[in-house]
């Protein structure tokens, strides 16, 4: 058994395990027994508490890779209802959402979109060529529209009836208090707490673009060759519905004994009613923090370390004085010509993050700070200055801690704990360093990290680690976490993130290329279905 095993050495076995051992339970005549037991017995620690949070672990089996706060806290069913006007934004913040509980709160989460159901029903009804467009909002068709209600809740509730921390979100229009009532009363019967989300923006700048975005994008006008006949029969869809809607508020007499919150990022209005509990409070604050406009986010490594010219993990050295110094000035021009300036050469207000550790600092050196005017988003006579790429340093975005391994080589590691290296292997996600982190713990102190990435409207640099940066990288691409320490983040690259509501463009820039092969470091294994198609371009050099 390795040093580093005196709790494992002692633990129970995995929850699956108890759940089979009924003679583990503590019952009167055992109390009565284990009075007249030995000292010597009292001394093994006969009866062990599990590690907290070990019951709701899935799929890992590295006893030291439990920590409380990445697993539900609870077994706790919610339903989220987001409701509101077509081309308000409404799919994107479901799917974000649900991205955001599943990845950061290991939560079993599944999106209902009703417009899905109603494109499967067309085509059932009509074969694949069907159009899935609905007419007009009407009183004539409202019965047909509920069926796709009906077929979503009928789902949505065998999903929460299969998964006891189960999180159902059920993205539809609800246009009248009498439709939100009839989703209340069905998910009421399913035993699930419910909160509304009622999303508004009525920014005309936005909707022209989701209205745009659905012409070009949604399968409803895959057949339509014509974008601007695509577009003039959205804003009539959505001038029906206007007619008829009824905004969800703590005035109707019925609705005001709700749970529900609105949210208007246009207006940066917000209101939150008679909203309790944790998670649900999570969900508020995430969807708060949320941009309704897409930029750009820019992940680098930093510059090559005097660690990483031996090989060596962690540590808090400087830069190597010949690629790493290169590198950091790379970094500095590239971000002079595109991360401060648009297509169109123009300065926009930018940000920086880098971890506490002097690498990141010293790969950001070179990249100038100066103050710039930038005009108020909410009233355009007024400016402000505003401190370019002003550096903050964020302790969260250091690198994962390898506590005892801390600056040793990957031989050394074998050669000397030869148990704890085998283990690395088994299960990478949730196996902890000796009084070290895992993978599992850096995601949990990474989730204020992406509020915050997700709150700023400015393209943002983060000089980082190889993984933190993974992580980050796996969240917005849609990678799941068991693939996140595997990402491949190699030095000397820029790597460019841009979300949309249906997925993430990456774009990689390598900007400095040694004249010699970088020393690897032994964290380069890429499972074969992230590996490049062509094996030709060396994407990943050799890195730490």
């Amino acid at each position: 058994m390795s040093e580093f095993s005196p709790i494992a050495a002692s633990s129970s076995s995995t929850s699956s395990d108890n759940s089979n051992k009924t003679s583990d339970f503590i019952t009167p005549d055992k109390i009565k027994k284990s009075h007249s037991k030995s000292p010597s017995f009292w001394s093994k620690n006969p009866f062990p508490q599990s590690a907290p949070g070990a019951n709701a672990v899935k799929g890992h089996i590295v006893d030291n890779g439990i920590p409380l706060s990445i697993f539900p806290i609870s077994q706790n069913k919610l339903c989220l209802v987001v409701c509101g006007l077509p081309a308000r934004g409404k799919t994107d913040i479901s799917r974000r959402l649900a991205r955001y509980l599943s990845f950061f709160h290991a939560l079993e989460v599944a999106t209902f979109d009703v417009a899905e159901f109603r494109r499967k029903k067309c085509r059932e009804d009509g074969g694949e060529e069907a159009t899935s467009r609905l007419p007009l909002f009407e009183e004539s068709n409202l019965e047909y529209r509920e069926g796709f209600y009906d077929d979503a809740l009928n789902e949505m509730r065998d999903f929460l009836a299969d998964h006891d921390d189960g999180v159902a979100i059920l993205d539809a229009v609800c246009p009248t208090h009498e439709w939100r009532l009839k989703v209340k009363t069905e998910v009421q019967k399913m035993g699930v707490k419910l909160v509304f989300i009622e999303v508004h923006n009525n920014n005309q700048e936005f909707l022209d673009t989701q209205i745009n975005l659905i012409a070009s994008r949604s399968p409803d006008y895959a057949n339509c060759s014509d974008n601007a006949e695509a577009e003039t029969e959205i804003r009539k869809r959505i001038a029906s519905y206007e007619e008829h809607y009824e905004p969800l508020g703590k005035d109707h007499e019925v609705e005001s004994k709700w749970s529900f919150f609105t949210c208007d990022h246009s207006r940066r209005h917000f209101i939150v009613h008679n909203v309790t509990g944790h998670m649900p409070q999570r969900v508020i604050n995430f969807i708060m923090n949320l941009r309704t406009t897409s930029h750009s986010f820019y992940l680098t490594r930093h510059g090559q370390s005097e660690y990483n010219v031996v090989g060596r993990i962690g540590g808090d050295s400087g830069l190597s004085s010949d690629h790493g110094m290169n590198y950091a000035k790379k970094l500095a021009a590239y971000v002079e010509s595109h991360v401060k300036k648009d297509k169109d050469g123009n300065a926009v207000p930018a940000r920086l993050f880098t971890s506490t550790m002097r690498r990141t600092i010293e790969t950001a050196q070179f990249i100038k700070r100066e103050t710039i005017t930038v005009t108020d988003d909410c009233d355009a006579s007024i400016e402000h200055e505003w401190d370019q790429m002003r550096p903050r340093r964020w302790f969260l975005l250091d690198e994962i801690f390898a506590g005892t391994c801390d600056g040793m080589t990957y031989e050394e590691i074998e050669n000397k704990f030869p148990e704890e290296f085998e283990l690395r292997k088994v299960d990478k996600l949730a196996y902890r360093y000796p009084r070290g982190e895992s993978y599992l713990d850096v995601i949990a102190r990474l989730e204020p990290i992406v509020i915050e990435m997700e709150r700023h409207r400015e393209p943002l640099l983060i000089v980082g680690h190889q993984g933190i940066l993974r992580i980050i990288y796996a969240f917005y691409t849609g990678l799941p976490r068991s693939e996140a320490p595997y990402v491949s983040i190699p030095l000397n690259t820029v790597i460019k993130l841009t979300p949309s509501p249906r997925s993430c463009e990456t774009q990689r820039i390598m900007l400095y290329r040694p004249t010699i092969h970088l020393p690897s470091d032994g964290q380069d294994e890429i499972p074969e279905s992230m590996r490049p198609t062509d094996t030709s371009v060396n994407i990943d050099p050799p890195s730490h």
